[in-house]
């Protein structure tokens, strides 16, 4: 039995119990949820555009096919409530609400699933603690990591035998190529930082690195085929997927996120915490341990939140990998050594959320007021805040100083810049009857298709749809 297999496995029909980390993690998880789902967190990024396909007609010709080689993830997060909207034929008011909560569900579904089948209490708490970060912002990356922490669970088993850790790594991957395309470089990852531990001293399970690079291959594989026959359509679409590719591949771009989202380093230092102990063999001094949350904290209080949500998915995951390896490198001495910067993880990302969810609450109040009756450009209002961009320092670091203009100089500019959500948010919120909405520059993105958006009018349901459909047509929010 090698060091990476430290803990028995446990004796048949045994399951491992829910400690007081998991339980810290679950109840964190289930506020983030309940908060993103008073604040519809969903409706002021890519999310609002995934609802309003589900809610119009074929969310699948609309929008959903656009993302077709992430359609596991895609139809995973917003499918249920595009199938609940068509069978149970929700109003607006209820079918946001049914969207948020459909949407938080399969995190907790793939962490339930996680804890059934892992040898040792890792991946279930690393996808729980990433999942406090990443469930804010629609991104295919959640339940690919999921699915990912699975499948590494189910090869480290040494009580499955070879042919299942093989039969897991085929059928798994298959379903991670339709996911999310940087699981590639998570396995990878896993599979260089297992030579490194490797070599000193503190060797992973052979068998899991060997799925690794099989892991690796077949992803490359399917990124190489879906890239070619299952790419966009829509040119705005493949330009917003080459930028955000960058985010995950780019050093450059994680030393900006970092710059502009400090509690991010924060966060996967104290992720990274557990595993950097037990593979030294030495105690992280819990004082730089609390120094580390009280940075993340201040910034998790003091920061404007949305772009956090967004930048957390290009380095969350591989610090998740880097966390995962060395945990198996000496599993027991990484649940001991995990319970404190876990808890500290939980309690700055919760944090984090709170604050977050003020401002959700305080852009949703701004725009509410605005709201009166049929459709209005937000630059026609007299009384619509300025928008500016909030200085970099006050944004990251003192945003309550703000004080009296702390809406319209802060948090207006900081959730506005999205433009197109702002129409689809209004158009929900007034439950169809206004719509507030931006005109757009030549340039800017474009989430829909207009011969798609057409066959959608054809078929609409009733006026109100009919109405928001002709104005993305005529305010040019689609590409021919």
């Amino acid at each position: 039995m090698t060091v990476g297999l430290a803990v028995p496995p446990l004796p048949a029909g045994r399951r491992l119990p829910l400690e007081a980390t998991d339980a810290l993690l679950l109840g964190a998880f289930g506020l983030v949820a309940a908060l993103g789902t008073a604040t519809h967190c969903l409706l002021v990024d890519d999310g609002a555009v995934f609802l309003l396909a589900g809610w119009l007609g074929d969310a699948w010709d609309l929008f959903f096919r656009q993302s077709a080689a992430r359609a596991l993830s895609i139809l995973a997060e917003f499918g249920p409530a595009w199938g609940a909207r068509r069978a149970f034929g929700l109003t607006a008011p209820q079918y946001l609400v049914v969207a948020h909560l459909l949407y938080f569900l399969p995190p907790l579904l793939l962490w339930a699933l996680i804890r059934r089948v892992e040898p040792h209490r890792v991946f279930s708490r690393l996808f729980l603690a990433l999942s406090l970060v990443l469930a804010w912002f629609p991104s295919e990356f959640n339940l690919a990591l999921g699915l990912w922490l699975a499948w590494l669970a189910l090869v480290c088993d040494p009580a499955r035998p070879a042919a299942a850790a093989w039969a897991a790594t085929a059928g798994l991957g298959l379903a991670l190529v339709f996911t999310h395309p940087a699981m590639l470089a998570l396995s990878l990852l896993y599979l260089l930082a297992g030579g490194a531990l490797g070599r000193l001293g503190r060797p992973l399970p052979r068998r899991s690195l060997w799925a690794a690079a099989a892991m690796t291959l077949l992803l490359a594989l399917g990124y190489l085929a879906t890239r070619r026959w299952l790419a966009p359509t829509n040119p705005a679409m493949v330009a917003a997927f080459a930028l955000n590719a960058r985010g995950f591949y780019d050093p450059r771009w994680w030393l900006s996120a970092f710059v502009y989202s400090p509690m991010l380093p924060a966060l996967w230092l104290l992720l990274l915490a557990p595993g950097v102990e037990a593979v030294l063999r030495r105690r992280v001094p819990p004082l730089a341990l609390a120094a580390v949350a009280a940075v993340g904290l201040w910034f998790a209080l003091n920061g404007v939140g949305l772009a956090t949500w967004i930048h957390a998915r290009h380095t969350g995951g591989y610090a998740v990998a880097l966390a995962a390896a060395m945990a198996l490198a000496a599993p027991a001495a990484w649940a001991e050594a995990a319970r404190r910067p876990l808890a500290l993880f939980a309690g700055v990302a919760t944090a984090a959320a709170l604050s977050y969810a003020v401002d959700l609450a305080l852009f949703e109040r701004a725009v509410r007021q605005h709201l009166g009756a049929g459709y209005v450009a937000v630059d026609t209002l007299a009384d619509w805040p300025a928008g500016r961009a909030p200085e970099q320092l006050r944004r990251t670091l003192f945003k309550w100083t703000a004080g009296p203009r702390y809406v319209p100089d802060v948090v207006v500019p900081a959730y506005d810049w999205f433009r197109v959500t702002t129409a689809v948010q209004t158009f929900f919120l007034s439950d169809r009857e206004a719509v507030l909405y931006h005109h757009l520059p030549a340039d800017y993105w474009r989430p829909f298709e207009c011969p798609a958006l057409e066959r959608a009018l054809a078929a609409a349901r009733d006026d109100r749809d009919a109405a928001l459909l002709r104005f993305l047509l005529g305010e040019g929010y689609c590409v021919r």
